[in-house]
């Protein structure tokens, strides 16, 4: 075993994939023009947010349309020869054949509830399609024992738990800085992509060792199908680049083409894994994928019963309708599938990603999509497939999520303008519409605060309507279908998204580079830590502030429609902005 290994070099890469001058041109022209002819089409347009929603459904049919093309040709490629004359007479709304494509499953987490983490893991045993299961803990100090007890006890055969001395994120920094070093000091132009290359070659040689140093054996009877890697803490990104390098190794030598990531809060469903390959697997262009997500944890709290709602109304319309020219610009880290062989090229530059000289370390699931979009990669989006995952039980920690998301997203967007050049012009228009939307909204409350002006027009018949024409559809057409008393949150839920969504996007903005990861993990101990007023003012004060203006506004607005007189208006003013700026204090920062 250990001769076989040593033997292995780098596996199969694929650098990516380029597209002609003339397209690349077309994408910018096109891109540009796209933003102000929507914006001339709606503002002609007596119900534009409706008229936004049906575009946006439009584009969900066609993503769902061209997801099952896609599997309908896989399944096509997997029958074998001698039934092809046969199968041309098969319905095609048989019964496909089973996947012939296995996939490996890497899970990471950082003190999870152990209650949790078994269930998680326990999921994977059902999961089709998962040949083998490697999990990442990021810690190896006794309060990191717990999740590795978790893993002895779900498989306790066929499975083995090993330390890693030093995180490789941290050894492929070194290597890399290295390498620049040698450049300089010889005089030669600095090849950063060579330099990335050789770091990744160290790695997986370092890799390759401690698996030969363990003996871990792939077949025969002492054949290991459960792995857990353990290392110092640093952060997710370090778990996670630590694990897909082993995964690139593991993944070779077990010839699987497929890496599902996902975190330790999250539970797959039997078919999961295997529809996800399924829908990417004929497309050779195709890097990644990633499925829809619905709550487990919904019935705890009013927050996760508002929060499931969205994921429910929202995540499956908005990620759709990019993943339909398989741009989608982002994997959700629950549950992301990967081709193996679009993984090595994109690994060092992904974990070094540096933004304003700041390093980035809470965008890991973005940054991934980005370097697969920017190097030619398709990235779609599997709506009808479902993934269970956590949501906070708090309206602070669920803000604090909302806030680091919000982080991600600008620094994707505005930073890396190349993959706009390669894909389709709608991921631009995507971007621009999700970047500009909720500042033009939050500038027309303070506008209408101060000058009376209202820069934009709000119907509440169009609002009305767009939302009937979204849960409607979500109604007859979404996977995840809901309790009765599910929806009484619907309504409700979209509120508790759209209304902080200004005050997050801003603040996620001038707070770009901002460090934390904002919530802490789901252990008893994590738990019981408790932040200082102090931070959490810095944390979540942005809503309170959002919740004075959003008082001020809707109290001036109630006060000009009753003809309430001039002197009185910054009264009633001033009272709606305590009123609403009181109570989010209340709920978010007084317990602190």
């Amino acid at each position: 075993m250990g001769a076989l290994l040593s033997e292995r070099v780098v596996p199969t890469v694929v650098t990516g994939w380029d597209v002609s001058l003339l397209r690349k041109i077309f994408n910018v022209i096109v891109g540009l023009i796209s933003v102000p002819a929507f914006w001339v089409l709606t503002i002609r347009c007596a119900w534009p947010i409706t008229l936004d929603m049906i575009v946006v459904i439009a584009l969900t049919e066609l993503n769902r349309f061209f997801n099952e093309g896609r599997r309908i040709t896989f399944y096509e490629q997997g029958l074998s020869p001698n039934n092809d004359a046969e199968s041309k007479n098969l319905d095609l709304e048989l019964e496909p054949p089973k996947s012939r494509l296995d996939c490996m499953a890497a899970v990471v987490g950082w003190r999870e509830d152990p209650a949790l983490f078994t269930r998680a893991l326990q999921s994977y045993k059902s999961a089709i399609g998962c040949d083998f299961l490697l999990v990442g803990i990021d810690g190896d100090e006794a309060d990191d024992q717990d999740m590795v007890d978790v893993f002895n006890t779900v498989y306790p055969a066929n499975s083995k738990v090993i330390h890693i001395a030093e995180p490789l994120g941290e050894i492929a920094e070194q290597v890399v800085l290295q390498e620049i070093s040698k450049c300089q000091q010889a005089g030669r132009e600095v090849n950063k992509e060579k330099c990335h290359e050789i770091a990744l070659r160290h790695c997986i040689d370092l890799a390759v060792k401690v698996l030969e140093e363990e003996d871990i054996a792939f077949s025969g009877k002492r054949q290991i199908k459960q792995l857990c890697l353990r290392q110092r803490h640093l952060h997710k990104k370090g778990i996670m680049f630590t694990t897909f390098i082993f995964s690139i190794v593991i993944a070779d030598i077990l010839g699987v083409e497929f890496l599902w990531s996902s975190d330790s809060d999250t539970l797959v469903l039997p078919q999961s894994i295997e529809r996800s390959v399924n829908c990417v697997a004929a497309d050779l262009k195709i890097g990644g994928a990633s499925t829809g997500l619905i709550i487990h944890n919904q019935e705890e709290t009013a927050i996760t019963r508002l929060s499931a709602t969205v994921y429910w109304s929202e995540l499956y319309l908005t990620r759709s309708s990019t993943a339909v020219t398989a741009t989608s610009d982002c994997q959700s880290g629950p549950s992301t599938l990967f081709r193996v062989s679009a993984l090595p090229c994109i690994l060092v530059p992904w974990y070094g990603q540096s933004i304003l000289g700041k390093r980035m370390i809470i965008n890991e699931d973005r940054h991934l999509t980005t370097n697969l979009l920017a190097r030619g990669w398709g990235v779609v989006f599997s709506s009808d497939v479902l993934t269970a995952t956590d949501t906070p039980t708090t309206l602070s920690r669920w803000l604090k999520q909302q806030v680091r998301w919000g982080r991600a997203t600008h620094v994707e967007a505005i930073f890396h303008p190349q993959v706009y050049v390669k894909h389709n012009p709608l991921l631009f228009f995507s971007m621009a519409k999700r970047e500009v939307w909720p500042l033009i909204i939050a500038t027309a409350v303070v506008c209408y605060i101060f000058t009376d002006k209202q820069v934009i027009h709000f119907s509440f018949g169009d609002m009305v309507l767009r939302n009937f024409v979204g849960v409607g559809y979500n109604m007859l057409r979404n996977p995840q279908r809901l309790s009765l008393a599910s929806y009484f949150w619907v309504i409700p839920g979209m509120f508790f998204y759209h209304f902080p969504l200004p005050a997050v996007h801003f603040w996620s903005l001038v707070t770009l580079t901002a460090d934390g990861w904002g919530t802490s993990m789901r252990s008893s101990g994590e738990r019981a830590r408790r932040e200082g007023v102090r931070q959490a003012w810095w944390e979540t004060g942005f809503f309170t502030v959002w919740m004075a203006l959003a008082g001020a506004a809707f109290s001036k607005w109630i006060a000009i429609n009753l003809s309430i007189q001039e002197e009185y208006m910054a009264i009633a003013m001033c009272s709606g902005a305590l009123l609403a700026s009181f109570t989010t204090w209340k709920a978010t920062i007084s317990g602190a």
